[in-house]
């Protein structure tokens, strides 16, 4: 029904009843904002590495029926970690054969001490599977993509680094992804690489998940500007009660429990070990809020370090300002630009063309640069 069919003044009753019911929320939420405690920091130089593994809808290539997907992991220096193309009409088993070739997936499912049917549950044979088999592919490589990325952020963490390292995960430190019997595995691996170089006085490699937005700081954010939480002219943090995240969310507790809500026995299933925080690391009042997670068992002694290490890393950012520059460069990096993707394109339609007699490909190479004229605006009019 159209907005000018509505009676304007019952519309506006019924909205005022809705908005009235809801807004108890938001003195509820104001109260619990009270009382976190808003902590300033200071800067702490320290190298930043952040691997990203590109979004796919970054880097698609799509040539109907014909349709890729690039796989593509690259750190903030610029290095190609990880790089292959998939067929999205190929079945799941052409991921098993990936992680076969790929020695960072060899390395990380050895770290686990598991087999990669026990990776995920949109992975690997359909008996060691816990959900219905997904019947789009592309939600399979997403699962890959966000496996290779932990793996490699596994792989930068073992590292003997001459000097002290913050690693940052484009994201929290938790996934649905991984099945909740094999994340605890990747958990304990992350948590002893770090204490085996506190033992050995090695250098330290630091871990954080920051992402941009999370349901707790959408739940929050309101509450927030209205107590003017954050409206601080320098860099400061504030801790999430657990009790104030688990109101946050609208589902399953997998997303909150970790190793230290869930009980100690051996069948312990999580699939987070983040400890939320929120962080604006720039010095305008205004600059954005960040979801941060810390690892459950770092000390607290240590945080505060950690969290000066990335405010100096967003230091003077550009162009999303009080963003961390490691994960800016990351996705620069990552991205393939218009013209890769050009040659790109080019290559997959020489390909195409083997397949082709002789007689038939003049007509595909016409195609593409005739769609390529029309896209560009290159295409002259007659008459």
């Amino acid at each position: 029904m159209a907005l000018a069919e509505v009676a304007y003044d019952d519309l506006k009753a019924r909205m005022a009843e809705a908005v009235e019911k809801e807004a108890a929320q938001i003195e509820e939420l104001r109260q619990e904002v009270r009382k976190l405690e808003v902590k300033k920091l200071h800067y702490r130089p320290c190298k930043t590495v952040a691997p990203l593994a590109t979004d796919g809808g970054e880097n698609r290539l799509t040539f109907e029926p014909l349709n890729l997907e690039i796989i593509r992991v690259v750190d903030s220096e610029g290095e190609e970690l990880v790089q292959e193309i998939i067929a999205i009409s190929e079945d799941d088993s052409v991921f098993r054969q990936l992680s076969e070739n790929l020695s960072v997936m060899q390395s990380f499912l050895r770290s686990l001490g598991i087999d990669f049917d026990d990776l995920s549950y949109l992975l690997g044979s359909n008996k060691s599977r816990d959900v219905e088999r997904v019947s789009d592919n592309r939600g399979r490589v997403r699962a890959f993509r966000d496996i290779v990325e932990w793996a490699v952020l596994l792989d930068l963490a073992s590292q003997n680094w001459p000097v002290d390292v913050l690693l940052l995960r484009d994201g929290l430190l938790r996934t649905k992804t991984i099945k909740r019997r094999t994340f605890p595995r990747l958990d304990r691996a992350f948590r002893s690489i770090f204490e085996s170089q506190l033992e050995g006085r090695k250098r330290k490699v630091f871990l954080l998940g920051v992402a941009k937005t999370s349901a707790v700081l959408s739940k929050l954010s309101l509450a927030m500007l209205l107590e003017r939480t954050f409206d601080r002219e320098y860099p400061c943090y504030a801790e999430v009660p657990k009790e104030l995240e688990a109101k946050c969310y609208n589902f399953d507790r997998t997303w909150l429990e970790t190793s230290y809500d869930s009980d100690s026995s051996d069948q312990q299933l999580y699939q987070s070990f983040g400890r939320l925080h929120l962080l604006k690391l720039g010095t305008a009042a205004d600059a954005p809020i960040l979801p941060v997670d810390v690892p459950v068992w770092l000390p607290d002694d240590r945080k505060y370090e950690v969290f000066e290490y990335l405010v100096n890393d967003a230091l003077d950012t550009f162009p999303i300002i009080g963003y961390p520059s490691a994960l800016q460069r990351a996705h620069d990096h990552a991205v393939l630009t218009g013209l890769e993707m050009t040659v790109l394109g080019d290559l997959m339609t020489d390909a195409l063309q083997e397949h082709l007699d002789d007689s038939l490909r003049e007509r595909i190479v016409r195609h593409v640069h005739l769609g390529r004229g029309l896209i560009k605006g290159g295409g002259r009019t007659s008459g």
